[in-house]
């Protein structure tokens, strides 16, 4: 019997990628992890296949990359082999990786060395970068499957606008990374490539949807990232894997011509950028683009330049802390990343204070009408255009199975309105907070687990998430790692009683530290809409003032 054509289609994109591996580059039979090892972190270091110059390259932060090229001490041909080399052992180990150009990077990083060396000056503030992209975003050339068996074989007959506007600043671009189907999951798996995996502990998800750039920045096989967000899609996988992340408001970051699904559903937003591992590395990447004017080329980008007087902090801010949302109480993990984040800030002399986060319910019931208005229709056309399976969640949310129905135009327009209801409610809330900041100014951020648990095991699903509240009110929301699991200090209280059965169940869920080890951990810090400068102000300074303890 013939194999199904989406298996036939997928093999042969699997092939394609295989193939772009050079030779040497292949990991040898003797140095090839079993499969029942679980991490696989440090096999750059311990497996021999790279030189120490190989690994001081491609551990460096971004801006430390662009520093060195533009000062003459490294070459991008260098630096971008180094990484390439790098991706590709990646992507043996963790399957993380789904479109391959390293030979039109070499060739690209090359010109940038020879311009640099005749004109004496760098092309922009990226100049010689290598920079690794989420599968929806086009490059020339290649495809953009977004992990739907149909999509693939179609390559792009133009770039996606912020690709066009990354290299005109000199980025490198060099592969492109993993995603769920559909893009509405928190693991990166589809029939096309496969599962992504993490390279701390490969039984865990690097989340979804922008796992695949999570599973390479973590793994020093990228130096920054770029991510989208509409549920959670920067924000969780930069927790999951120890990244600093930035989920913009929309119209600071372009998003045209990127393949993508719910088009025309913009009552939510998903929003593009970066994931790294330095919040300088947000900051380079936001004023770089700004500094192209992408308002220019993408008519949905706001006309507004890298505000450098937005980035001046007072001497002391105050936090707000939202513990749990009302239905569910936080993991022992996160918990503890919120108790150590808490008192290293009073500790630095800033003024931290509860906030009673209790929109999230809300909030998850207004944007998964928004998500599903159409009861499906886009995410069944798409598998059935060659019988694939949808992934079980989604086929048990939206598939033939699930009895969906879309909603009609005035239930959508009542929704709609929930959500502004619920954004005047959000502004009282916060507003209201100046009368106990000790500061004269309402909270500066909100500090907040991105997800009820760490790092979660192979097709667990989330019983329980709230990443849909900044999308839908177009929060600006980063990300910084604080801990990582850990075996005795993270069990749950013998006295832990649930606040709800959906608490129970969450609870449930995370059961014991064993089921997450070795992952790391990470908050959400979320600020009020385009304060991009000053949520990457404050990463730099949680960074330095509260660090991380692995």
């Amino acid at each position: 019997m013939a194999e199904p054509v989406w298996k036939e289609i997928a093999a042969g994109k699997q092939n394609e990628r295989a193939s772009k591996i050079p030779p040497e580059w292949r990991i040898p039979a003797s140095l090839l992890p079993p499969a029942e090892q679980d991490v696989v972190q440090d096999f750059p270091h311990t497996s021999g296949m790279f030189t120490e110059r190989e690994l001081l390259l491609t551990e460096a932060t971004a801006s430390e990359v662009v520093a060195k090229i533009a000062a003459g001490e490294w070459t991008s041909l260098e630096v971008t082999t180094a990484v390439c080399k790098r991706a590709a052992v990646a992507q043996q180990l963790i399957n993380c990786v789904t479109e391959i150009c390293f030979d039109q990077a070499l060739e690209r990083a090359q010109e940038l060395d020879d311009y640099l060396k005749k004109e004496g000056k760098i092309v922009g503030p990226l100049h010689g970068l290598p920079i690794s992209l989420k599968d929806q975003f086009n490059i020339l050339g290649l495809d953009s499957t977004i992990g739907y068996c149909s999509y693939a074989n179609k390559p792009a007959t133009k770039d996606s606008t912020l690709v066009e506007l990354l290299r005109k600043a000199g980025a490198v671009f060099y592969v492109k990374s993993n995603v769920p189907a559909t893009l509405m999951m928190g693991e990166s798996v589809n029939n096309v490539f496969g599962r992504t995996l993490n390279p701390r502990n490969r039984n865990l998800t690097t989340g979804g949807s922008s796992g695949g750039e999570s599973a390479l920045v973590t793994f020093r096989a990228s130096f920054m990232g770029v991510g989208t967000d509409i549920g959670g899609s920067i924000r969780h996988p930069s927790s999951f894997t120890g990244l600093y992340g930035l989920r913009p408001s929309h119209g600071r970051v372009s998003y045209q011509h990127v393949q993508n699904t719910y088009l025309g559903q913009e009552a939510v937003r998903s929003t593009a950028g970066p994931m790294c591992r330095a919040p300088e590395d947000i900051r380079l990447f936001m004023s770089a683009l700004a500094a192209q004017k992408p308002w220019l080329s993408d008519p949905q980008c706001l006309p507004l330049a890298w505000r450098t007087e937005e980035e001046v902090l007072p001497a002391k801010l105050c936090f707000g802390f939202a513990w749990g949302d009302g239905t569910y109480t936080d993991h022992p993990a996160p918990s503890r990343s919120m108790e150590i984040t808490r008192e290293k800030l009073k500790a630095a002399g800033h003024e931290v204070i509860d906030f009673a986060f209790t929109e999230g319910k809300d909030a998850n019931e207004i944007v998964s009408k928004m998500w599903s208005a159409d009861g499906g229709e886009e995410f069944r056309r798409d598998s059935d255009a060659t019988g694939e399976p949808l992934p079980p969640t989604v086929e048990k949310w939206l598939g033939h199975s699930s009895g969906a129905k879309p909603l009609t135009v005035f239930e959508t327009w009542q929704n709609q309105h929930r959500k502004t209801l619920l954004a005047q409610k959000v502004l009282e809330k916060w507003q209201a907070t100046e009368e106990r900041t000790g500061t004269g100014r309402p909270i500066d951020g909100l500090i907040m687990p991105s997800t009820p648990f760490p790092a979660i095991r192979h097709n667990g699903g989330y019983p329980w998430h709230f990443g849909g509240f900044s999308p839908l009110l177009d929060l600006t929301t980063g990300v910084f790692p604080v801990t990582r699991v850990d075996l005795e200090k993270d069990v749950v209280p013998a006295n832990w009683k649930p606040i709800s059965e959906k608490d129970k169940e969450v609870m449930a869920y995370y059961e014991k530290p064993e089921n997450h080890e070795n992952a790391l951990v990470g908050l959400a810090l979320v600020g009020r809409r385009l304060e991009e400068e000053k949520i990457t102000a404050m990463l730099t300074l949680i960074k330095e003032q509260v660090g991380v303890d692995y």
